[in-house]
């Protein structure tokens, strides 16, 4: 009995670190600045991601992981007692490659390739984060008094993890920053 009694405390408090240490790492890295503008006729969902404890991604990093940033953006019509009307979808998405021994990181995006020396990359990565805008379509799909929603759906996930050792451990996330999912409400 006793035998019983330490395990499940022992259990119960395995699966306490476990949640705490994901939200603590979920809270690192985060979206800011969610809005959505008229850019030349179209509509576009613009957001900053922000770094707000580098310690999570800069001991990740140091460890060898190549992480990818994947944010989702999709527009959706409300309406009142029905399933939101999707309208439309858009991605972006950003490769980390960290290179311990030159302590650098290599980031990638449809702008290019990157290269930001370790001690300056909290500031590189928050400036090169900023301002970033997902195209969603013609504007023209976009009514008057009409109610609308965009979901961001944000995570950071490891690439590098072979399958000889992400298949036994199926069990083991191995994001970053698991997904999160912001939601703005607008009307037009």
């Amino acid at each position: 009995m006793q035998k019983y009694r330490i395990l499940i405390t022992s259990g119960c408090l395995l699966a306490l670190n476990i949640l705490l240490a994901s939200s603590l790492w979920a809270n690192s890295i985060s979206i800011s600045d969610l809005g959505v503008d008229n850019a030349d006729g179209a509509v576009s969902v613009g957001f900053s991601i922000v770094v707000n404890d580098m310690a999570p991604l800069m001991e990740a990093l140091q460890n060898g992981g190549d992480y990818e940033v994947r944010c989702t953006g999709k527009l959706y019509q409300r309406r009142a007692g029905f399933w939101d009307s999707f309208l439309s979808e858009a991605q972006y998405t950003c490769v980390l490659s960290s290179k311990p021994i030159a302590r650098e990181c290599l980031v990638k995006d449809y702008r290019g390739d990157h290269t930001f020396h370790f001690s300056e990359l909290h500031k590189e990565l928050n400036n090169f984060w900023s301002r970033l805008s997902l195209p969603m379509g013609s504007w023209d799909m976009i009514g008057r008094s009409k109610a609308y929603r965009v979901v961001l759906a944000f995570k950071i996930t490891r690439t590098n993890i072979s399958g000889w050792v992400s298949k036994p451990l199926f069990f083991v996330s191995w994001d970053l920053v698991p997904e999160v999912v912001y939601v703005l409400d607008f009307d037009y």
